[in-house]
């Protein structure tokens, strides 16, 4: 009796162990699946992609910048004194050589006239010395005092010439007067600014490039410009100045001459745009949904039978949501267009469409 009991215990343990491990085994099952799924769906990212292919692209670009005056001067007196006449107002346009103020001059001129006379009777008294020399009347060391004398009096004679010349300020260029500093009466010295001159008849535009789009422009090139002053209106102009060292951006001064235009005058200090054209050419390019990372350093994504792979590629420029492409990649390759954010590299992937751009 003993036996059987003992017998019916251990076949009840028996039992009960093997359910445990039944149950823990289809438990381990189901969990073996579930990675398995997991690991399958890790394997296959959907994703949808694009081929590389040469496209004629439009690479027209244009830069913003600020016209400023063709000429700008400061014009000073050279000499001293009282301004006792001033001929030009602010607004006033003034030509080149034009006189525009003058310096009392009155003594100056009293000094003038003698060192004239002074001149004269020098030259005459050397040309009498020299007639006397043939004759050997003069000695050698009388006909060098004379020379000498003759060249002080020319110098002391065109030293008051300058400075009475410098009594009358004159306008260095043409331009309008855009700012008086004197009035009649004002004392003036040496080095004392009187007015300043701008020359608008020209303007300067002036921009910064890219090292890239530098080398797409040339000295005398013609090109467009626009404002905001007058949205409807095109202003020609040439390119005269290339910058050969960049700014702290990186980027070049570009130095564009433009006529103005009497109907519709430029204004110093306003904004506007440089259109550069440039004739369509034949690129890789690749939409600029498929670059990973920055354009400093752009990436794809190229698909490979069912996996993907990293690659480091260069791109000149991006216009019109379109990347140009100028190395890493080549014609007829496929690259990722969308889906990247769950790819990493030599993953496995789905292609669910491809899309041609």
């Amino acid at each position: 009796m003993k036996t059987i009991k003992k017998i019916s215990i251990i076949l009840f343990l028996v039992i009960i162990v093997a359910g445990i491990v039944y149950k823990l085994y289809a438990v381990k099952q189901k969990q073996n699946n579930e990675i398995t799924m997991v690991n399958k769906t890790k394997s296959a990212i959907p994703i949808t992609t694009a081929s590389v292919q040469y496209e004629e692209v439009n690479q027209d670009f244009s830069y913003s910048g600020t016209f400023e005056p063709n000429c700008e001067v400061t014009i000073s007196s050279e000499s001293q004194g009282k301004v006792i006449s001033f001929y030009f107002n602010e607004g006033d346009f003034v030509s080149e050589g034009k006189t525009i103020a003058i310096l009392d001059n009155e003594l100056l001129g009293y000094q003038l006239e003698t060192a004239e006379a002074a001149y004269l009777k020098a030259q005459n008294d050397l040309k009498r010395f020299e007639n006397l020399c043939t004759g050997e009347s003069v000695s050698e060391q009388q006909m060098e005092e004379i020379k000498l004398a003759c060249k002080n009096a020319k110098t002391n004679y065109f030293t008051i010439k300058k400075q009475f010349e410098n009594t009358k300020i004159k306008a260095a260029v043409s331009g309008i007067i855009s700012k008086r500093y004197v009035e009649k009466g004002s004392l003036l010295a040496p080095g004392s600014p009187v007015a300043d001159i701008i020359d608008i008849r020209k303007m300067k535009f002036k921009a910064r490039f890219t090292a890239t789009d530098l080398t797409s422009v040339s000295l005398g090139q013609k090109v467009n410009l626009s404002t905001t002053l007058y949205p409807d209106i095109y202003y020609s102009g040439t390119i005269k100045v290339k910058g050969v060292k960049p700014d702290n951006s990186k980027r070049y001064l570009v130095e564009i001459e433009v006529i103005n235009k009497s109907e519709k005058p430029l204004i110093a200090g306003i904004e506007g745009s440089v259109f550069i054209e440039k004739s369509a050419q034949k690129s890789l390019v690749i939409p600029r949904n498929c670059i990973v990372g920055s354009i400093i350093k752009p990436m794809v994504y190229v698909v490979s039978g069912n996996k993907v792979k990293l690659c480091p590629v260069t791109i000149s420029s991006i216009i019109n949501n379109k990347a140009i492409v100028t190395n890493g990649l080549t014609e007829g390759e496929i690259v990722v267009l969308s889906g990247q954010i769950n790819l990493e590299d030599n993953a496995n992937v789905v292609v669910q469409n491809s899309l041609n751009f």
